[in-house]
């Protein structure tokens, strides 16, 4: 309070002054009172700095994070499985295609001869295998009709040379009685001569007819080996429509075409790749510190924030977890049993599987965008 009044009778000694000559002194304005203002400052300053303290502790309390992340998607090489020049190329640069569209072809003339003479192959053994089926089959009905024949000659053949013997025999016996002449004896025993011959005729034929069943197998089996031979040429057909198949190379699945270098009239080779596709699906791949692996469970919901995209916060969940750090997948793994050792933090990584995006508006556009390669930091916080 005494500089207060020190200050008060200063200003009014200033104001009571007297002038000299000319000059006028004046008195300075008195000045503003600070004191509650500063001691109304300090609290609500330790108040906010309590407040962001708290949340930054709220916000990263059980909370694990790298930034040690990049997107990733399938980079599937696209190329032919036979040689041939390219005679078309159906797609650009950066274009988006969907599954089994139309990529590029090749020169298809000479598979394309192949298969019509694959098909004439085919057609010619279907003829040949139905003229071997017809054959067998009225080759069967006459061995039938024939082998029905000889046994009736045959058993005809028996009754009349039975009848014969049975005559002859009963003229023979009037012939020593004296009942006929011995020219009815003679006529009887030619008629029996013929009987005989006529039984060893048909016998023949029942042989004969026997063979003819034989051949039936024979034109069964030429029947069945013509039909093996329609199957083999069928084949042919579906190897020839199948390597026909070969010189249009279409798109195993949805996505965007990159590394473009397919241009017609240039000669392609097996495993060749000319062009590249990113598929539609991407991922992250989250390369987290071994001291905290054990925050991470699988299907534990995660965020992602992604540097081509500040303030947007993507979600998603674990998918899988590696089964060895990076460094055991490494070309050349780190042998620490020789040398001079270094404990180095290891890291492991986690797939990362996005929730779908919404495909209209802004999170479209969005989607769109998301390209195997972008930065990326994760956030997982422990249940």
């Amino acid at each position: 309070m005494a500089s207060v009044d020190l200050r008060s009778q200063s200003a009014v000694a200033l104001k009571t002054a007297p002038t000299n000559g000319d000059v006028t002194y004046t008195a300075p304005a008195p000045r503003r009172k600070w004191g509650h203002a500063r001691l109304l400052a300090i609290p609500l300053g330790v108040v906010a700095a309590t407040a962001g303290i708290g949340g930054w502790v709220i916000d990263h309390w059980g909370v694990v994070e790298t930034d040690d992340a990049q997107l990733q998607g399938t980079l599937t090489p696209i190329s032919s499985r036979v040689p041939g020049n390219i005679t078309m190329v159906a797609v650009k640069d950066n274009q988006t295609v969907r599954l089994g569209q139309l990529l590029f072809t090749l020169d298809d003339r000479n598979d394309r001869a192949a298969l019509f003479k694959a098909e004439a192959d085919l057609a010619q053994a279907q003829r040949q295998a139905a003229a071997m089926a017809d054959q067998a089959g009225v080759t069967a009905g006459t061995a039938a009709a024939s082998g029905n024949l000889a046994i009736a000659d045959q058993q005809s053949a028996r009754a009349q040379l039975e009848l014969s013997r049975v005559a002859l025999s009963r003229l023979e016996f009037l012939l020593r009685q004296g009942g006929v002449s011995k020219q009815d004896v003679d006529q009887a025993r030619a008629t029996y001569r013929q009987a005989e011959a006529q039984a060893t005729r048909s016998l023949a034929t029942r042989q004969q007819a026997q063979a003819s069943i034989t051949q039936v197998g024979a034109d069964r089996l030429k029947a069945e080996a013509a039909a093996a031979q329609v199957r083999q040429s069928a084949v042919s057909v579906a190897a020839a429509r199948l390597q026909l198949s070969y010189d249009r190379i279409v798109s195993p699945q949805a996505g965007r075409i990159g590394s473009k270098q397919a241009e017609p009239g240039m000669h392609v080779v097996p495993s060749q790749p000319v062009m590249t596709l990113v598929g539609s699906r991407p991922w992250v791949e989250a390369n987290f510190k071994e001291t905290q692996l054990n925050a991470l469970q699988t299907g534990q919901p995660v965020e992602v924030r992604l540097d081509a995209f500040p303030g947007k916060v993507f979600h998603g969940h674990i998918q899988s977890i590696a089964p060895a750090s990076g460094a055991r997948f490494a070309l050349l793994p780190p042998d620490n049993a020789t040398g001079n050792f270094t404990k180095v933090v290891q890291r492991v990584t986690a797939r990362i599987a996005l929730d779908p995006l919404p495909t209209s508006g802004s999170d479209g556009r969005i989607g769109q965008a998301l390209v195997p390669g972008l930065s990326a930091t994760v956030r997982v916080r422990q249940p």
